[in-house]
């Protein structure tokens, strides 16, 4: 029987152990994922959502609380085919905001679904 080294053992503890799972609900042109390690929800842009509207050259945060409801204005975005008001699909405190796709909306056709995350919030 073979002996088992410590890094080999270290290595099966962790193996089979990655990151969640992103598998976000779509609602509305807005994807929604309880990040299960933080137990945070990221809320973001879908890929539907953003063909309809093209190309983001503006996007604002129309609230300046840190509290959302469900259905109160999220995000607006303008885009180079249409101005959208997207929706709130949880309720709870917003933890926070992604500064830098605000900064650079360009960022959005280039990176994944999950790091164009527009919002974090804590669920009530």
């Amino acid at each position: 029987m073979t002996k088992q080294t410590f890094w080999s053992k270290l290595k099966s503890l962790f193996s089979g152990h990655s990151k969640a799972a992103f598998e976000p609900t779509e609602k509305e042109g807005v994807w929604y994922w309880k990040n299960p390690e933080t137990g945070t929800t990221l809320v973001g842009l879908t890929e539907f959502a953003y063909q309809d509207i093209g190309n983001i050259t503006f996007i604002d945060f129309p609230i300046s609380e840190n509290q959302i409801e469900v259905d109160d204005d999220l995000v607006e975005l303008e885009g180079d085919k249409a101005v959208e008001n997207l929706k709130s699909p949880v309720t709870g405190e917003v933890i926070n905001r992604n500064q830098a796709l605000v900064d650079d909306p360009s960022r959005i056709p280039d990176q994944s679904q999950r790091d164009n995350w527009l919002m974090e919030v804590k669920e009530a």
